[in-house]
């Protein structure tokens, strides 16, 4: 299992949409046993109160609960519990250097280095009030860093029990990690694996069982395979 903890100023905001995020990629993608995920704070001033009411409404505008979460401050004892602890900004990575007095083992990273972005941060929405960005920043971290977790392991898109097409865009939504606006057809599907945020690099296809899907599954595949995309 590898354990993973997200640390923001007071873990009221970012972190916690960070945590519940890729919670939430973890299950989509059938994941949910092979990692832990937490998030803390750097900061005391929110201890013990729950996710900031404008990150809890863009969270569950994703169908994504907070209920239950509350801020807890980061400690010493949390670099030997987790593999990976990760950083909005430079500040989180000022107090978790300062705190863990240096990263001997190489677990402290920005989570925007992950999608190629070194050194760009998430912006605070505390004070920039700006969840939308929030949100789409973090959405692009988690999915690069649970691309690098992947390490390359082909990803499974079972269709065998689509009835339609909808079905099968439903799939790839869920087992690729598609942001909301993209589309559905496959101009879109080319589009995301030449170049727009997704989960996976190369795919295993399972076909659907229904015969009228077959002449548009093949269409389908034909766009991973022109991708350079099929295992």
């Amino acid at each position: 299992m590898i354990r993973v903890l997200f640390i923001c100023h007071g873990n009221i905001c970012r972190s916690p949409m960070a945590e519940l995020i890729m919670k939430d990629m973890a299950r989509r993608t059938g994941q949910e046993d092979e990692f832990f995920i937490d998030s803390a704070a750097t900061s005391s001033e929110e201890l013990g109160n729950p996710v900031y009411p404008p990150a809890r409404r863009m969270l569950a505008s994703h169908g994504i609960s907070s209920d239950g979460k509350y801020a807890r401050r980061f400690s010493r004892d949390d670099y030997d519990a987790f593999d990976l602890i990760i950083g909005m900004d430079e500040e989180n990575m000022y107090y978790m250097m300062h705190r863990f007095g240096g990263d001997p083992e190489g677990k402290i990273h920005n989570l925007l280095d992950f999608a190629g972005m070194p050194g760009k941060e998430i912006a605070d929405p505390w004070y920039t009030d700006d969840f939308q960005s929030t949100w789409n920043d973090l959405q692009i971290g988690c999915i690069a860093l649970m691309n690098a977790l992947n390490r390359g392991k082909p990803v499974t898109l079972d269709f065998s029990a689509c009835k339609g097409k909808a079905d099968i865009y439903a799939v790839m939504r869920d087992g690729m990690l598609w942001a909301d606006n993209y589309g559905s057809n496959l101009d879109a599907l080319h589009d995301i694996l030449t170049g727009l945020p997704h989960f996976g690099e190369k795919y295993i296809l399972i076909p659907p069982q229904e015969p009228e899907l077959a002449e548009f599954f093949g269409k389908l595949e034909k766009v991973f395979e022109e991708a350079g995309s099929l295992a």
